[in-house]
C-alpha cells in the first residue's frame, strides 16, 4: 500500500569508507592470509541504502543525511552520491572536528565471511541538531545505526535514548520511520534499540540483531530456528513496532505485519563463483524493502525484491557496485533458483 501523498526516501546515520579486501581464508592469530583482491568504496547504512536505492531507480527523490569529516574521505563519499542526480546531499554536512569514519573489511573469497575494523570518526558526533526535518519533503526516513550512533544513542530523560526522541519528532511530521542496525556483539541492544523501537513504523534487521533485540534465540549453531521467528518479531511488536518487522537471514527472509500477517521467503541459490564478496548485501536487501515500501507493492513482492537485491549485491566486492536497476534485479530471479529447503 502507498504511504500518502509524500514522495522520497531520506537515509541517515552511517557514512563510511570501506577498505576492503579480499582473502583467501581467515590465518590463525599470527598467521597469514593471501590478500587477493582490494577495493575501496562508500559503506556504512546511510551510504549503503541510498546508493543502492539510486541504482534501483534514476527516477526516485533521494535525500543524503549525516556527517562527514573535512578530508579526502569525506570528498569520496559526497562524490558517490554526486553520480546520482537524485541524490540530494544538502543535509549530507561536514565538520573539522573529526575524521570521516572508516573501516577495514576483511572478506573471505567465495564464502558470504567477512570481518570489520571500524573507526566511527564523525558518526559519532552525528546527532538530532546535524538534521533539518522541515527541509525533507519525504514519504520514509531511515537510520542506520543505532549503537554506531554516539550522539544518538545518548540518554534521553522522557524518551530513554536521544535517538527514539529524534524518531519520535520525524514521525510527528508525517513521515514514516524505518532503522537497521549493526551485528555489534554486546549488551546495549536493549537498553539503546528498544526505545526506538516506539517510534519506529518498519524494522529491518538480521537474524544475529533480531535475537539481540528480542531476547529470542534464533540459531542452533548453523542452524536458523524458524519455528521461533515469530516469537522474535511479536516481542519487537510489543516494544511498539508500528507496521512491520522483517528478519533476513543467509537461508532466507522473513516478514510479520501489525496484523500479524507472515510471509517466509527463501534466499536464492547462487554458485560459489557468483559470489565476489558480502559486504553490504544486509544494506542492499534493506534498501529493496524501502523501495517496494515506497512503491506501494504488496509485501510478498517486496521482500521477495529484497531478497534478489541481497543476492545481486554479492557479485560485487563492494557495498553497492553489483545492485542494478529495479527491473535486472527481478531478473535474477529467471537465473537462479530460490532455496528449497527453508519453509
Amino acid at each position: 500500500m502507498a504511504i500518502d501523498h509524500r514522495k522520497g526516501i531520506a537515509c541517515a546515520g552511517n557514512w563510511t569508507v570501506d577498505l576492503v579486501k579480499v582473502i583467501d581464508g581467515y590465518p590463525r592469530e599470527n598467521g597469514l592470509a593471501e590478500i587477493v583482491e582490494e577495493a575501496m568504496g562508500g559503506g556504512g547504512s546511510a551510504h549503503n541504502v541510498i546508493l543502492s536505492l539510486a541504482r534501483f531507480d534514476t527516477a526516485l527523490d533521494l535525500y543524503a543525511v549525516g556527517l562527514l569529516g573535512d578530508d579526502p574521505n569525506g570528498d569520496f563519499l559526497r562524490a558517490q552520491c554526486s553520480q546520482f542526480p537524485n541524490i540530494n546531499t544538502s543535509q549530507l554536512r561536514r565538520t573539522k572536528v573529526e575524521r570521516t569514519s572508516y573501516t577495514h573489511v576483511y572478506s573471505v573469497k567465495g564464502t558470504a565471511q567477512r570481518t570489520f575494523f571500524h573507526h566511527r570518526g564523525t558518526n559519532r558526533l552525528f546527532g538530532p541538531d546535524d538534521v533539518t526535518l522541515d527541509d525533507l519533503p519525504v514519504a520514509l526516513f531511515h537510520l542506520g545505526y543505532p549503537l554506531l550512533l554516539d550522539a544518538m544513542d545518548q540518554p534521553d530523560s522522557e524518551y530513554k535514548t536521544v535517538g527514539a526522541r529524534f524518531l519520535r519528532d520525524v514521525q510527528e511530521r508525517g513521515i514514516k520511520t524505518s532503522i537497521d542496525l549493526v551485528s555489534l556483539d554486546c549488551d546495549l541492544y536493549r537498553t539503546i534499540v528498544r526505545p526506538a523501537l516506539k517510534y519506529t513504523n518498519f524494522v529491518i534487521i538480521n537474524d544475529f540483531e533480531a535475537e539481540k533485540v528480542s531476547g529470542v534465540t534464533l540459531r542452533s549453531g548453523s542452524k536458523i530456528l524458524l519455528e521461533n521467528l515469530n516469537e522474535a518479531a511479536n516481542a519487537m511488536f510489543q516494544y511498539g513496532v508500528k507496521d512491520l518487522v522483517v528478519i533476513h537471514f543467509a537461508e532466507g527472509a522473513y516478514l510479520v505485519t501489525r496484523d500479524r500477517s507472515e510471509i517466509m521467503q527463501p534466499s536464492l541459490e547462487l554458485p560459489d563463483d557468483f559470489i565476489a564478496g558480502s559486504t553490504g548485501a544486509g544494506d542492499s536487501f534493506c534498501a529493496g524493502m524501502l523501495y517496494g515500501i515506497h512503491q506501494g507493492w504488496r509485501y510478498d513482492k517486496t521482500l521477495r525484491f529484497a531478497v534478489c537485491a541481497g543476492g545481486m549485491n554479492l557479485s560485487d566486492v563492494t557495498t553497492t557496485g553489483g545492485i542494478r536497476p529495479w527491473a535486472e534485479i527481478f531478473g535474477m530471479e529467471d537465473r537462479f533458483p530460490y532455496r528449497k529447503n527453508v519453509v
